[in-house]
């Protein structure tokens, strides 16, 4: 069980990151258009971020891996993608009454709405890795499945936004329900984790 559920997060996760930057251009949209530049920016500020995120994700599973951990990352995420959905309005309209430059303004706009969220669920396909290896010689096979994964969660999620999510529903209320969804899951993974803990401690010894 715990197996299967942390292979469904990084699925997700991956899902989420791109709906996130798919739906990045409707948050900027109605202040700065969404010009060339403005996707420019939202691709390149989340590409940094993920990049950023896989770095950072790797280092910290090496000092330290547990469930706990992820659980709380995947949180985090929920979190800062909620704080954007509920700053994103009055952020861009200050920056556009400070600043007169439409393309600074959503280069700015994406690096305070988009790095931290993009930060860390890039942190969550490194950090599963690492929780899943247990034998050296199946660690290429064990990476490149859960990047299989989350690339295949990525696309869904791109479909999911840009056919299903944008036309439907409004903005606010599609962030909403990432940030929903990463809770959910955040939650599941952990009490996943900790029921399986426990049922081990208390599985009886075979002599």
């Amino acid at each position: 069980m715990k197996k299967f559920f942390l292979e469904v997060v990084v699925f997700i996760c991956g899902a989420v990151v791109m709906a996130f930057e798919i739906i990045g251009s409707r948050m900027l949209g109605p202040y700065v258009g969404t010009s060339f530049f403005v996707w420019s920016g939202i691709i390149g500020v989340i590409l940094i971020s993920l990049s950023l995120g896989y770095f950072y994700g790797g280092k910290l599973a090496d000092k330290k891996h547990n469930f706990t951990i992820l659980s709380l990352i995947i949180l985090n995420a929920a979190i800062f993608i909620t704080i954007s959905t509920i700053i994103k309005d009055g952020l861009l309209n200050f920056l556009l009454t400070a600043i007169y430059d439409v393309k600074l303004v959503s280069i700015i706009a994406s690096f305070v709405l988009f790095t931290v969220p993009g930060f860390l669920l890039g942190m969550v396909s490194p950090y599963a890795a690492r929780l899943k290896i247990k034998n050296l010689r199946t660690t290429g096979s064990i990476v490149g499945n859960l990047y299989a994964i989350s690339t295949l969660g990525s696309i869904s999620g791109t479909f999911l936004a840009g056919f299903w999510l944008i036309p439907n529903f409004r903005i606010s209320f599609i962030l909403y329900m990432l940030s929903v969804t990463l809770l959910v899951f955040a939650a599941g993974l952990y009490f996943v984790n900790r029921n399986w803990k426990k049922s081990k401690k208390e599985m009886p010894l075979i002599h």
